[in-house]
């Protein structure tokens, strides 16, 4: 046994929860992002506060699953796609019960199917983890690589999606770099206003610098940045997306704390125990990724 402190106790525990709470806050924008696109393309109503919970049954992934397979069926047909699509539809309970085993068996039933129509199981989940809602990133992650299948059959892609692709344009095609407003001038666009509101408000201190429209360098490193449905601000990062505010707290300097404790020999003895505690944000919770690398699934 060691005889630790409750305060270094305390403050590791406290790193860790800031850390799980920047996080999972990050992920608001995303299920608010797919939360309008179901709710329009299934004609329904859901929102970010209950979008896992309004999944968890697995009822309305199969609805997805089905919208998709009949589109995809019309595009073959019509001889605008070339691939093979799954021999079936998707089968489910529509009065599963949240929680129960017709609830699993629907999601793992959407799961096969989504191996059918070509996901990798990089991109998918585990069937506990929409069920119990334990695994909210990995379900964002597959829900956004079937809304980018979903592009393909002729169904309008989320804000995301969409803002992925006028990146790749702008990436063939890049905007002249803009001038470098002079001092005490203010920002020469909405979105920089925008930027620079979260900015101030993360106080990190990162320097950031606009090189043109919607393009910055933060720190060194250069980023896309864009608004989503005007109300959050997004950075791309490498395959995925991350809220600029969370962003710049994963890239702020390293936090190091040294935690001083006691452990006894076995002659019970104290020894000291000293170790460093680095608060490495940028490490410890990575940018959602739109498709992710993720594990595969169980039933």
């Amino acid at each position: 046994m060691f005889n630790g402190t409750m305060t270094e106790d305390h403050t590791v525990l406290e790193l860790s929860t800031e850390i799980a709470k920047a996080a999972e806050a990050a992920l608001i924008p995303l299920q608010d992002d797919l939360a309008e696109w179901l709710s329009r393309v299934l004609d329904i109503h859901i929102s970010a506060s209950n979008f896992m919970e309004s999944l968890s049954d697995g009822v309305l992934p199969c609805k997805l699953a089905q919208l998709l397979q009949t589109k995809a069926e019309e595009c073959k047909k019509q001889g605008l796609i070339a691939e093979d699509l799954p021999r079936s539809r998707v089968k489910y309970r529509a009065n599963a019960r949240r929680g129960s085993f017709f609830a699993r068996d629907n999601t793992a039933s959407f799961l096969q199917w989504c191996r059918e129509i070509g996901l990798e199981d990089t991109c998918l989940f585990e069937t506990e983890g929409l069920v119990l809602q334990k695994q909210p990133k990995d379900v964002l992650v597959c829900i956004y690589e079937l809304a980018r299948i979903a592009g393909r059959y002729g169904i309008e892609p989320p804000g995301l999606v969409k803002l992925e692709k006028e990146i790749e344009r702008e990436q063939t095609n890049p905007r002249p770099v803009s001038a470098v407003p002079k001092a005490k001038r203010s920002p020469v666009g909405a979105l920089d206003v925008e930027v620079m509101k979260v900015a101030n408000k993360s106080g990190h201190g990162l320097e950031i610098k606009r090189i043109s429209e919607g393009r910055y360098n933060i720190s060194g490193k250069v980023v896309f940045v864009r608004m989503l449905h005007g109300r959050h601000v997004m950075v791309r990062v490498g395959g995925g997306w991350d809220t600029l505010e969370h962003f710049l707290e994963r890239h702020e300097a390293c936090k190091m704390v040294r935690v001083s404790r006691q452990i006894t020999d076995e002659r019970g003895l104290p020894v000291p125990d000293d170790f460093f505690v680095i608060n490495a944000k940028y490490k410890g919770s990575p940018p959602t990724r739109t498709p992710s690398t993720k594990r595969g699934t169980s039933r």
